[in-house]
C-alpha cells in the first residue's frame, strides 16, 4: 500500500492565497476545473452578472477565461465547486468580518435544503412488470431509467436472465403500452446496466463483458455502435463537460478495482483507478451516479458509498451494509437502495444521512436499482424479483 510521506515546509507566497476578484484573502476558496481558485461569495457574484451563462449553463473564469460548466443553473451555483481545503488550511484565519454574513447564509442555506429533503415523502404511484412476449426465462432485472417523447415515458431496463433490453413505451395520450426488445446476440455475457445519453439514446454494459453498446431508442431498439473498453466492465454512467459549443458526453465505467472516463470512442480519457496519494479507493463499483457538480457516486459492493471529484479526490465516504443502485436528484440529493435491508435511504449532497426514505411497509421488496425522474420528480424503484414501483413526492 502506497503511503503518502510528509513533505518539507515551504513558504507559500501571499499572493496565492488571495481572491483575484476582491483582493483579499481567500474566503470558502472554491476552486475552478481550471485550477483557479475564487472566494465562494465573490464566485457566486460575478456568475450572476455573466448575462449568458443561464444560455450556456458556464462561463468563463474570470482569470484565464477557460470555460466552466455548471450543470444545474440555479441559485448558489458557487457550492456546486469543490472548497480547496488545503488552501483554507494554509491561511488559517477566520472569515473576513464583511463575509461572514455570507458564510452564515450558505450553512443557514445547506441547513434549509436539507430540512426541505427531510419532510419529502414518496408514494406508490404504479407498478411495473416487465416480463415481455416471448420471454424464455423470469425476468431478472438489473438496471432502469426513464425517457420521455413526444409527450410520453419510456421505461428502459435491463433483463439479465433473458439476455436483452427492453423499453415501454406509455403514450399519455392514447392509454396506451408498448413493448419493444432487443437481444444482445455480439456477446456471450448479459446486459446489465443502463446509463442515459439523451432521451432517444443510452449506453448498455454487459457483466463481464468488455464491451458497451450504444442503442438507439426511437420507435424500436436498435444498435447504433459498439464500443470495446478492454476491461471487463460493471458499472456506467454519463458525464457531460458543457462547453460553449455543444456537450462533451463521456462515459464512465467501473471495473474490479477501477474506474476510468472515456469518450464516446472508447479512448480513455481519465483513469481513477487510485486517488491523488497512490491508493486505491474502489473495490467494487456496482453503481454509479453522477451528481449536479458532475462529481461520481460509486456504489461499492465492498460496504461503503464514495462520492469523488473528477481530480480523484475522495468528497467524502458513507459506509452501509450491501449498497445497491444510487442516484441523485437537481439539487444533489442522493437516493440510495439496500436490497438486504428493504430499504431506501436519502443523503444530503454532502454524504450525510438523512433519513429512510421507503421502507418494507411502503411495498418494496429487495429494492436493487434507484432512478430519479427529473422531469416528474419520482422515483423508479426496480426490484430485483422483476417489478418496478414508481413512487410520486407528495406535496
Amino acid at each position: 500500500m502506497a503511503v503518502c510521506k510528509p513533505r518539507e515546509t515551504v513558504e507559500v507566497d501571499k499572493d496565492h492565497l488571495c481572491c483575484c476578484i476582491c483582493t483579499n484573502l481567500l474566503t470558502v476558496p472554491k476552486m475552478l476545473g481550471c485550477g483557479h481558485t475564487f472566494c465562494r461569495q465573490c464566485l457566486q457574484n460575478y456568475i450572476e452578472h455573466q448575462k449568458e451563462a443561464v444560455q450556456l449553463c458556464g462561463f468563463d473564469c474570470p482569470l484565464c477565461k477557460q470555460f466552466t460548466t455548471i450543470p444545474n443553473p440555479v441559485a448558489g451555483w458557487a457550492d456546486q465547486f469543490t472548497t480547496d481545503f488545503r488552501i483554507q488550511a494554509i491561511i488559517g484565519n477566520p472569515p473576513d468580518p464583511a463575509n461572514s454574513r455570507d458564510i452564515a447564509e450558505d450553512s443557514t442555506s445547506l441547513k434549509m435544503r436539507n430540512a426541505a429533503a427531510e419532510k419529502q415523502k414518496f408514494t406508490l404511484k404504479n407498478t411495473v412488470r416487465i416480463k415481455a412476449n416471448g420471454d424464455q426465462h423470469k425476468p431478472k432485472l438489473t438496471d432502469v431509467i426513464v425517457l420521455y417523447q413526444e409527450g410520453g415515458e419510456v421505461i428502459v431496463i435491463c433483463d439479465n436472465a433473458n439476455v436483452c433490453v427492453k423499453a415501454f413505451y406509455f403514450d399519455s395520450h392514447k392509454d396506451m403500452e408498448l413493448t419493444s426488445k432487443l437481444i444482445i446476440t455480439e456477446t456471450n455475457y448479459h446486459p446489465h446496466k443502463v446509463a442515459k445519453i439523451n432521451e432517444t439514446q443510452i449506453a448498455v454494459s454487459c457483466f463481464q463483458s468488455t464491451k458497451i453498446f450504444i442503442i438507439n431508442v426511437n420507435n424500436g431498439l436498435s444498435i447504433h455502435t459498439t464500443i470495446d473498453t478492454g476491461v471487463l466492465n460493471r458499472s456506467i454512467a454519463v458525464v457531460r463537460n458543457q462547453t460553449k459549443s455543444s456537450p462533451d458526453i463521456r462515459l464512465v465505467i467501473g471495473y474490479d478495482r477501477g474506474m476510468s472516463i472515456i469518450n464516446m470512442s472508447g479512448v480513455v480519457i481519465k483513469t481513477m483507478d487510485v486517488d491523488i496519494c497512490g491508493e486505491t479507493y474502489i473495490q467494487q463499483p456496482w453503481y454509479l451516479a453522477v451528481t449536479p457538480a458532475n462529481n461520481i457516486i460509486v456504489s461499492d459492493k465492498e460496504n461503503c458509498l464514495l462520492c469523488i471529484s473528477q481530480k480523484r479526490e475522495v468528497l467524502w465516504k458513507y459506509p452501509t451494509q450491501n449498497p445497491m443502485g444510487v442516484d441523485c436528484d437537481t439539487q444533489g440529493n442522493i437516493y440510495l437502495a439496500t436490497g438486504s435491508e428493504n430499504k431506501v435511504v436519502l443523503l444530503s449532497p454532502n454524504g450525510v444521512f438523512l433519513k429512510d426514505i421507503l421502507i418494507n411497509n411502503d411495498n418494496i421488496e429487495e429494492p436493487y436499482r434507484v432512478f430519479f425522474d427529473h422531469v416528474k420528480e419520482r422515483l423508479y424503484i426496480a426490484e430485483h424479483r422483476g417489478l418496478i414501483k414508481v413512487f410520486g413526492l407528495e406535496g
